[in-house]
């Protein structure tokens, strides 16, 4: 497969080619046409990185195995952790939620931890073994689905809930977890992935092969010979969307696999349009029930028992004076999972008619939207810590409602449609 010098770059936005010179330490390079991150130079990255995830290992393992948080009321004590919370609702028949609360606080940050730490000390080798790869695409993959920062605010919404009916008292892991957080997002900030691409064994066991420059001579000659922006679809070249390897496949329908990394390469996104509508219809549907039923059904030694919807979970944070978590419950949890629907079926609606109107404006709508579907998770994390604190029989108690499933499949169903939509295709009408 004909190969690409690495300095020339296909946009993974908007597939624009453009050519990128080495850069100073903490310099960044954008997309000229839609602003998308090509490079950064980050100094010393994988040593401060391998820094930051051992003590995130550590963080997470004592965010795990010491409580949260205790509860006190009229005699009666509880207290949780982490995998606790998940144990209640799985105890509570809400099994698939429990599964989704523990995949996404233990397991998803546990593995990102892992790979992170495995890359990082192979680095330290010349060339980075093929697997070293391999583990990177994986991390590219699980780490949208790590949410301790989601799963910390709702701690701290669940404590304002709780404060009305007992005394609260933060344990060691709410402390470690708020740590954690930190140094997690330390990682993602110091952490640059192309210092592993550049030395990192291809797939097939070999290095990188020798320098291909009658092939940047060939592109860079035919840009003046043609009208519109120079893109790797008019050139047939196909940009790996993990690793951002450029090459020219023999067939350009059927590319094959990225020769570095091992992804799956695509000029396009396979059925992005149907399976994003699929997603999004179906997040629809989930979304009528998740606001309509109980998230928390609550009993006390008097009366019935009660449920509580979103809203009136919204409505209770509002009345005891905390109209600032009201506020990011509401957005978080009401607000945004409606308009991520309806944004990505305006994208869809909008790619349909090969609009060429504001697509600048469109790219970032859909950057949004992958930027704030994790933290619609919200609401699933507050009732999860909410039951499994509240468990003291018979002044009280607190059980999920059915709502809590529809939620987390419109939050899942969201996410997974953003990941499916090519943005690729916003610019598909210029190129033409």
């Amino acid at each position: 497969m004909p190969l690409i010098p690495e300095n020339i770059i296909a946009c993974l936005d908007c597939d624009l080619l453009q050519r990128v010179s080495s850069l100073p330490d903490g310099a960044t390079a954008r997309c000229r046409r839609c602003g998308h991150t090509l490079a950064q130079s980050k100094p010393d990255s994988l040593n401060r990185t391998l820094a930051l995830a051992a003590a995130a290992a550590i963080a997470l393992i004592v965010a795990n195995i010491t409580p949260l948080m205790g509860l006190s009321a009229a005699g009666r004590h509880s207290r949780t952790t982490i995998l606790g919370g998940a144990r209640e609702m799985w105890i509570q028949g809400q099994e698939i939620g429990a599964m989704v609360v523990v995949f996404c606080t233990v397991i998803a940050p546990a593995v990102h931890i892992a790979i992170m730490l495995t890359v990082l000390i192979t680095a330290r080798r010349d060339p980075v073994p093929y697997w070293a790869g391999t583990l990177l695409r994986w991390s590219n993959r699980n780490q949208p689905w790590a949410m301790v920062e989601v799963m910390m605010l709702g701690i701290l919404v669940a404590l304002v809930k709780i404060a009305d009916v007992a005394t609260v008292i933060p344990g060691i892991g709410m402390f470690a977890a708020g740590v954690l957080v930190a140094l997690v997002t330390a990682m993602t900030v110091t952490f640059d992935p192309n210092e592993i691409w550049k030395r990192v064994e291809w797939i097939n066991g070999e290095k990188r092969p020798g320098s291909t420059g009658g092939q940047s001579a060939g592109i860079a000659g035919k840009r003046s010979a043609n009208v519109g922006p120079v893109t790797g679809m008019k050139r047939g070249l196909v940009s790996c969307e993990c690793c951002g390897l450029l090459s020219k496949p023999v067939d350009i329908h059927g590319p094959g696999k990225c020769p570095r990394c091992g992804e799956k390469l695509a000029l396009r996104r396979h059925n992005a349009i149907q399976r994003t509508w699929a997603l999004i219809v179906a997040a629809a549907i989930c979304y009528i029930p998740a606001n309509v039923l109980p998230v928390m059904v609550s009993k006390t030694l008097v009366g019935a028992p009660e449920g509580d919807t979103i809203i009136s979970g919204v409505a209770l944070l509002y009345k005891t004076g905390s109209w600032h978590l009201a506020l990011i419950v509401l957005i978080a949890s009401v607000v945004i999972p409606l308009a991520k629907i309806m944004a990505l079926a305006y994208l869809l609606i909008t790619v349909r008619h090969r609009s060429m109107k504001g697509q600048r404006e469109r790219l970032r709508l859909y950057r949004l939207v992958t930027f704030v579907g994790r933290w619609s998770m919200l609401d699933v994390f507050v009732v999860t810590f909410t039951v499994a604190l509240i468990q003291l029989d018979p002044i009280i108690s607190i059980k999920p409602g059915g709502g809590v499933l529809f939620f987390a499949a419109v939050v899942i169903l969201t996410m997974v449609a953003a990941e499916k939509f090519d943005p690729r295709l916003i610019w598909d009408s210029n190129n033409e």
